[in-house]
């Protein structure tokens, strides 16, 4: 079938409407109750999808309109969690974060008790479902990746003794969330997985940058790149077995600065360990600049597997023509199959709820990628 072939989706979040913004804050002061709240979060999710349909993308999500960003959201919706300022965590974090030009959220989860087994994106599942008839993604945070972002050596200590005994019981919670998507009728569980792209910026013996800031902020170490991803590659993996009936993929992110050693070097650094996670789909980034050649990690993968192809930048404002995108797509044909590249952005238009990008260059950036779709499928496929 075509839709087999440069299937088109979306990493996650797309820009929130300006009056969404605005309700959350309102909403945050105690000017609006939570049913009027929920009418807002509903609507934007309703906004949000009739536009992915307009575009005309395959397999789509709610935009993570609900979220306050794509990892703090598990501190306001798993027990055990609480939300904090980077500068509660640390006073100096803002600044440590300058300092290492590691751009993180503000707000994000720290585990501060006994986390419990609670859904925690079926009900934003549920409701995209019922408005759509197309296939729903959702976004989930890893178990890594939490690990590391959550597991602070004050708050985290008295529940869990190291970050380990986090990430193996929060994984147990991401496993039977996505046995619960997969029976609602959930297209694709996507693992958020940017600690582990951030790892092809470390050496044996250095982390990268943004564990030099979490090492400060939360007090974890650094186990050696080779431990890291053992340990990144077994919880995923731990997490999935056995698991059918849904695809799983996994994203990683590749924001390398112009003056870091590894610049241009693409996640065929993080090999063998990476190829023997057990998902489906490999969602990356390579259309921002410095995130390596695809070709690389491309042949790597076999028939089985596949390649969300990052080929919309999602930092710059500039519109890719179709034919920009075709010329991203094109090398990875020599050396895998249609059906196994899916088309997507680099990541997520607006990971935290307050990164400003327009609503309007954001759809005309899927609907390129989209037109793209249609001539790779005419010119490789035949229809």
């Amino acid at each position: 079938m075509v839709e087999e072939a440069f299937t088109t989706s979306v990493v996650g979040s797309f820009p929130r409407p300006k009056w969404l913004i605005e309700a959350f804050e309102r909403f945050n002061r105690g000017e609006i109750d939570k049913e009027e709240f929920e009418e807002y979060l509903d609507d934007a999710v309703k906004l949000t999808v009739k536009e992915q349909e307009i575009v005309g993308i395959d397999v789509l999500t709610d935009g993570e309109q609900r979220r306050t960003s794509f990892v703090a959201f598990v501190g306001q919706k798993i027990p055990g969690f609480k939300v904090m300022h980077i500068n509660e965590i640390n006073p100096q974090g803002i600044e440590i974060m300058r300092q290492y030009k590691a751009p993180l959220t503000y707000y994000r989860p720290v585990a501060v008790g006994p986390i419990e087994d609670k859904p925690f994106t079926v009900d934003e599942a549920s409701f995209t479902l019922s408005i759509t008839t197309r296939r729903v993604k959702v976004t989930i945070p890893s178990p890594y990746l939490i690990m590391w972002e959550a597991w602070h050596s004050k708050y985290s200590k008295d529940n869990f003794k190291d970050p380990e005994s986090l990430a193996e019981q929060y994984s147990k919670l991401v496993r039977a969330e996505i046995i619960r998507l997969r029976d609602l009728g959930v297209h694709f569980v996507q693992l958020d997985e940017p600690m582990l792209g951030d790892l092809i910026e470390a050496t044996e013996n250095e982390p990268d940058r943004y564990r030099k800031v979490l090492e400060l902020l939360n007090g974890q170490k650094y186990r050696g790149f080779k431990n890291e991803l053992a340990l990144a590659r077994d919880l995923i993996n731990e997490t999935i077995k056995g698991i059918d009936g849904i695809r799983i993929g996994m994203h990683m992110d590749r924001w390398p600065n112009p003056d870091s050693p590894f610049y241009g070097i693409g996640y065929e650094r993080l090999a063998p360990e990476v190829l023997d996670i057990k998902v489906k789909q490999y969602v990356l980034e390579y259309a921002s600049p410095g995130s390596g050649d695809p070709v690389k990690f491309a042949q790597m993968l076999g028939r089985e597997k596949e390649l969300g192809l990052g080929v919309i930048d999602v930092r710059k404002r500039d519109i890719e023509t179709p034919q920009q995108v075709i010329a991203r797509v094109e090398p990875v044909l020599r050396v895998l199959e249609p059906r196994q590249i899916w088309l997507n952005p680099d990541c997520g238009f607006s990971p935290g709820m307050f990164r400003r990008f327009e609503r309007r260059i954001a759809f005309s950036k899927l609907r390129s990628m989209v037109e793209a779709a249609k001539i790779l499928r005419s010119r490789y496929v035949g229809g």
